[in-house]
């Protein structure tokens, strides 16, 4: 076992750490797909998978019926107003997304569907045009965020799952497991989406690496130590390079928007419900911290919120910069053949790459890069400084 995990490379890792969560995500009914192999060949495919679906979609409504018959009055008799509005949008944000998760399973399957394997398709075409074979997903990069996820994922449900000791009876105990499904399937959208833009940002990491290494061998080898002339075969075949390099830049940034595109209501209201929940929480925890025993594990939960906003922009980053990257690879400083046409084919390749640059903009309000991340933590340091001085001055601290 330890000479296998020695042979295993970061990329590797990664893949592990997404088999992993595609199958937590299985088990909290909002993946309902399955990957199999091809029998022609050895390539993976999405395919459908009815019985998962429906029984998820009926489990789901199950859950929200009984968080709505057993926990939302409780809710309601509240006094504390802080509590009561921030169990309030738990609750609300829950069934949103619970809302959003039924209707992508049910109106956007085939979209979800071909989106998935479209991703497949390009690591494949990718890896095709490689002189050696590649596994797993990503580098070093990849692996860091990945971790960090993956760290967040299982404290999270370590504090889900640490509430069922609290639970005083049989009926307690089943409405807080459905509350906890519901919960956890909704956080489910955000880890969703940072999957989904790191996946881009392996993709186009993977490209670029393929014309940084690949098409600019190539591209030397047009220059004759003699001066010679360069035969017509050899042109074509750089060619050939070229015009799949682009086809694959237009596949990535035409995938990536269309992942965007469907899940982006979904992630902006999760979005928004966390932040609010993530404000009020840690207003409870500075100024009222005698209700709370576990004092750690609530401030534990603060920081795993705000790493989850914090993933989320630097996997947007990460697809972003990589789109942007191939700009500054240097390639018009490659030999060039004599022929016309050739130098035609060149300035296309160059000018188009200037198209496909990813770029996330939530309902085009705004454009998410890693400036946010800095304005999202300072704009926290102030809430907290506020929070501490109103905490002193009205002699709670």
């Amino acid at each position: 076992m330890f000479q296998r995990l020695r042979k295993l490379s970061l990329s590797g890792l990664s893949a592990y750490i997404l088999f992993y969560s595609y199958h937590y995500a299985r088990v909290l009914g909002v993946v309902c797909f399955r990957i199999d192999k091809r029998r022609t060949e050895e390539s993976m495919v999405v395919r459908k998978q009815h019985q998962l679906k429906w029984f998820s979609l009926s489990l789901r409504l199950i859950c929200s019926t009984a968080v709505c018959c057993f926990c939302a009055p409780h809710v309601a008799e509240i006094d504390d107003p802080y509590e009561y509005f921030m169990q309030c949008l738990r609750l609300m944000s829950s069934f949103l997304c619970s809302i959003c998760i039924v209707v992508v399973q049910m109106g956007y399957e085939h979209e979800l569907l071909r989106m998935m394997n479209n991703f497949m398709r390009l690591f494949r075409r990718i890896r095709r045009m490689w002189c050696q074979k590649k596994f797993g997903f990503g580098g070093k990069r990849e692996f860091f965020l990945l971790f960090m996820k993956s760290v967040c994922l299982v404290y999270e449900l370590y504090c889900e799952l640490r509430q069922l000791a609290d639970s005083p009876h049989f009926l307690a105990f089943v409405t807080m497991i459905c509350e906890i499904f519901l919960e956890i399937g909704s956080l489910m959208f955000l880890h969703i989406g940072f999957l989904g833009y790191l996946t881009v940002a392996a993709l186009y990491s993977e490209v670029n690496s393929l014309v940084r290494v690949e098409l600019r061998r190539q591209l030397r080898s047009l220059e004759r130590p003699g001066g010679g002339p360069v035969t017509r075969r050899h042109l074509r075949i750089v060619e050939c390079r070229l015009d799949e390099c682009i086809s694959i830049y237009d596949e990535i940034e035409r995938v990536g928007h269309s992942f965007h595109c469907l899940l982006e209501l979904p992630l902006l209201i999760i979005l928004i419900s966390k932040i609010f929940a993530t404000t009020v929480l840690s207003y409870e925890v500075i100024i009222r911290a005698e209700l709370y025993p576990h004092k750690a594990g609530m401030w534990g939960l603060v920081v795993k919120s705000f790493a989850d906003v914090i993933l989320l922009t630097l996997a947007v980053h990460e697809a972003v910069s990589s789109s942007r990257l191939v700009r500054r690879l240097s390639l018009e400083n490659c030999p060039l053949s004599d022929h016309k046409e050739w130098h035609v084919k060149w300035e296309m390749f160059l000018s188009r790459l200037n198209f496909f640059e990813f770029r996330v903009r939530p309902l085009g309000l705004f454009e998410v890069s890693n400036e946010m991340i800095l304005l999202f933590l300072s704009s926290m340091i102030t809430y907290f400084t506020y929070v501490v001085q109103y905490g002193i001055q009205s002699n709670q601290l």
